[in-house]
């Protein structure tokens, strides 16, 4: 069934030394093979290893696991992380397998995540990369740090302001883009960039306009042009 809790509450207060895991793959032999590898190590204690963010999922966080792993391929991954972040705001989600591609670990940051782990990591690196995340730590490539500066300093304003939030240049590319009636995997294609990324620029630069749908933000851009960023 893709379901498998591996401790609970009562296992869990007698040992807190080690960091308690919670898995989210639909992927059967990922979640097996980080259950194997993690279990192996001795430091991690594999709570549950989920393939759906259903009941299953529900009662993995009740064990309050100290990091949960989510496999950035999951269908609609981005809007659980969202969902999740509001109900548990505290709970530390890493992103599994994820592209260390400047668009991509933007999105995934802006949906709530504290770390990833990227595609290019091995098996040796995955236990330091939980531990720098502890730690409020973050390996990335200097492409993805210059770029997560720029936003925060892009984003950065002393007194609130009524007008709209400017959009990043990849935000307005993609408004360009809906103005001319692509869907969002179409948008993907041309851009080289994957669905869940491009779904999660679609979500920010509507938040930021203050719009709730494709059809009104190709309406405003024949009202106004964006301001990129």
């Amino acid at each position: 069934m893709g379901i498998n809790i591996l401790a609970d509450a009562e296992a869990l207060s007698h040992d807190r030394a080690c960091i308690s895991l919670g898995i989210v793959s639909d992927v059967r032999f990922i979640r097996e093979a980080l259950v194997d590898i993690f279990t192996a190590s001795g430091r991690v204690k594999v709570i549950g290893a989920v393939a759906e963010f259903d009941e299953s999922f529900d009662r993995m966080l009740t064990l309050r696991p100290d990091i949960v792993l989510v496999d950035t391929s999951f269908p609609s991954a981005l809007v659980h992380v969202r969902r999740i972040k509001k109900i548990a705001p505290r709970l530390h989600i890493i992103a599994l397998a994820l592209a260390d591609r400047e668009d991509d670990v933007i999105a995934w940051a802006e949906s709530g995540i504290v770390g990833y782990i990227p595609r290019t990591a091995g098996l040796n690196e995955l236990l330091p990369i939980l531990d720098a995340t502890l730690r409020g730590e973050q390996p990335c490539s200097p492409r993805v740090a210059s770029g997560l500066m720029r936003r925060v300093a892009a984003g950065w304003s002393p007194e609130p302001t009524s007008e709209p939030l400017p959009l990043t240049p990849r935000e307005t590319e993609i408004l360009q883009l809906i103005n001319e009636g692509m869907s969002n995997k179409e948008i993907s294609k041309r851009l080289m960039i994957g669905l869940a990324t491009t779904k999660s620029h679609v979500h920010n630069l509507l938040g930021k306009l203050g719009l709730n749908n494709r059809r009104q933000a190709a309406c405003w851009m024949h009202g106004q042009e964006p301001r990129a960023r």
